[in-house]
């Protein structure tokens, strides 16, 4: 009885640490934020087919990366790594911002800006106005560190995408020099970083920005942070190395 006892007690809690994991990456809004990058993954596609296919991808193309950039599964992976790296007691405590009055006010500000991001006169606008280079997007980009660990997470989804590639095609002849690929993508990252948040921030107060900020910066933040690049960077980068194996496949029937 008393085994039967534990063990009930350790699927509970379980299950309680799993619900508490799903409200935390409900309220940061993050199934909204897989769908807007969904659907520049999509787009992107297209890029890959003109870059690598020769514009030749056709339906088989366009269908792969469809299912590839399925959000339903892009999510519940995310949650699953969330579950598993993420103390309950962390969880807890990262809702009580989150659902809090200004944590709901700040993600749903967010999510607008990825969402309106989708729009490339936006984003170039908001990247160009004076306002991505202030103080404000700086101290909360620096607080998180997030223009390095982006553009780690972005440069080894491109590796993997080039190393499945090599791997379907049989031909290595892709390889990039990574320190010019990483320095151009260090570029990149922190433009678009600086215009989405600069857009994002544009509702806020400074006091709800350095509020924000300081959040971040505590052991809670920290580990919330921790879990998602983790959960993210994992789903990116066997995301892009299933497409560079899809896209080596089709290789052959470009060179014909």
């Amino acid at each position: 009885m008393r085994s039967a006892a534990l063990g009930l007690s350790l699927w509970l809690f379980a299950q309680a640490a799993y619900a508490d994991v799903n409200r935390l990456v409900d309220a940061m809004g993050i199934p909204e934020l897989i769908s807007a990058f969904v659907a520049e993954g999509v787009e992107s596609g297209n890029s890959i087919d003109e870059s690598f296919l020769n514009g030749q991808g056709g339906d088989v193309w366009a269908d792969t990366v469809r299912r590839l950039y399925d959000p339903s599964r892009m999510e519940a992976e995310l949650r699953t790594i969330m579950t598993e790296e993420l103390d309950p007691d962390i969880s807890e405590q990262a809702l009580l911002f989150f659902e809090s009055e200004l944590g709901e006010r700040i993600i749903a500000l967010e999510v607008q800006a990825r969402q309106a991001f989708l729009d490339e006169t936006v984003e170039n606008a908001a990247k160009a106005s004076p306002a991505a280079r202030g103080d404000n997007v700086t101290d909360y980009l620096v607080s998180r560190d997030l223009i390095e660990r982006n553009t780690d997470v972005a440069v080894a989804a491109q590796a993997a995408f080039l190393e499945g590639m090599s791997e379907s095609s049989g031909r290595n002849d892709d390889t990039p020099d990574m320190d010019q690929l990483r320095a151009r993508t260090l570029v990149n990252t922190e433009g678009w970083l600086r215009g989405y948040n600069a857009l994002a921030q544009s509702a806020m107060t400074d006091d709800d920005i350095a509020i924000y900020t300081a959040f971040w910066e505590t052991d809670v933040g920290r580990a919330v942070d921790d879990a998602l690049f983790l959960a993210f960077g994992q789903s990116y980068t066997t995301l892009s190395y299933a497409l560079g194996q899809a896209a080596g496949r089709l290789l052959p029937q470009n060179e014909l």
